[in-house]
């Protein structure tokens, strides 16, 4: 049919229900083709390249929820459109960073139902372990969530995702992903505790992590090893725990003090494997900071009760939650633009531990 004498399919109003009977009148296709492609079952029934864009395209457009209502759970009144809203982390994670991202879809669940009365908010914890968000059932298809916050997320699950297309908002958190909304921490927290540690006269750098490495853990390390070489003139020593945690952390730190004290400033890229090598550095009768100021990242809760309390160089994590929220809650109201990156900015705080 001429362009010009095609029917302009209305667009649904913010506070109609989006079916996949609208999706399929708005891109012009069958009701079984949305089906299909929603489900992520588009090759298996051979539709084309064309019509999958054309579909996603619509869907995107009109602001389509997987309907958990009619899948899952029970909803008080037909009325309305119960959005699940998940929290997707690995077991990994900082248990801070957690909290603060609980704390902030509460209240950004709490602000959208007084503009959205239409949708009836829930919101859950998903975990999966490192480099297998790929096994998570319902992540594909929405049969358990239809809005999600992802995040702490390895090489192997970018990868898993860059391949992927959700049928729901989406929001990553501190990395990058094309096709996808997401919240990133400023990329010079590592150079910045270079050049802090150096101002505090330390020549004899090292900088501690764990694995495995996130995008944004791994973007700290370079920084840091790139910047300190540029002030000292050679590589600061690389210490890699086994794991993520705090006696990992420990016994990496331990491990290394029993070979050599060629260290006088070490940077954690969090504040729990500081919390690690602080112990390691006492046991082995070191002063912090006279002997090995240290520097952690994310400026937890407990850091100012460290002993001696710990100078921290990152974004905070409350600003990382609450951006990462309302961007979400955006894209539920259609306010949020397509693959949208807001960046937070690094936030030092100097305490004791880094003799500045």
């Amino acid at each position: 049919m001429p362009a010009s004498k095609r029917t302009r399919q209305p667009t649904p109003s913010p506070g109609d229900l989006v079916t996949v009977k609208s999706i399929a009148k708005a891109a012009g296709v069958s009701i079984g083709s949305v089906s299909s492609v929603l489900n992520n079952r588009h090759i298996e029934r051979r539709i084309s390249a064309a019509t999958v864009q054309k579909i996603r395209e619509a869907s995107a457009r009109l602001g389509y929820l997987p309907n958990i209502g009619a899948r899952r759970l029970r909803s008080g009144t037909s009325a309305k459109n119960h959005v699940v809203l998940a929290l997707v982390t690995s077991f990994e994670a900082p248990i801070p960073l957690v909290n603060h991202f609980i704390s902030a879809m509460r209240s950004a669940i709490a602000e959208a139902k007084t503009v959205r009365s239409n949708l009836d908010f829930s919101m859950m914890i998903e975990m999966y372990v490192a480099g297998r968000l790929r096994e998570m059932p319902g992540l594909l298809t929405g049969d358990h969530f239809n809005a999600a916050i992802i995040m702490n997320t390895i090489a192997e699950d970018d990868q898993f995702l860059t391949r992927s297309h959700l049928p729901y908002p989406v929001v990553l958190v501190n990395r990058t992903v094309p096709g996808f909304a997401s919240v990133v921490e400023d990329e010079s927290s590592g150079l910045r505790s270079a050049e802090t540690l150096f101002r505090a006269k330390c020549r004899k750098l090292a900088v501690l992590h764990g694995r495995p490495l996130t995008q944004t853990t791994q973007v700290r390390v370079d920084r840091f090893i790139r910047r300190a070489t540029e002030l000292v003139g050679r590589p600061p020593l690389e210490i890699v725990a086994n794991k993520l945690s705090e006696l990992s952390a420990y016994e990496a730190m331990k491990s290394l003090l029993a070979s050599t004290t060629a260290v006088d400033g070490l940077y954690t890229v969090s504040d729990a494997l500081a919390l690690g090598a602080y112990r390691a550095i006492k046991e082995r009768g070191l002063d912090i900071p006279k002997d090995i100021a240290v520097i952690g990242t994310g400026d937890y809760e407990i850091a100012p009760f460290f002993d001696p309390p710990l100078s921290s160089v990152g974004v905070s994590h409350q600003e990382l939650a609450r951006h990462a929220s309302n961007l979400l809650l955006r894209q539920l109201g259609r306010g949020a633009k397509s693959g949208e990156t807001i960046v937070v900015p690094v936030v030092k705080v100097i305490r004791a531990s880094s003799g500045t």
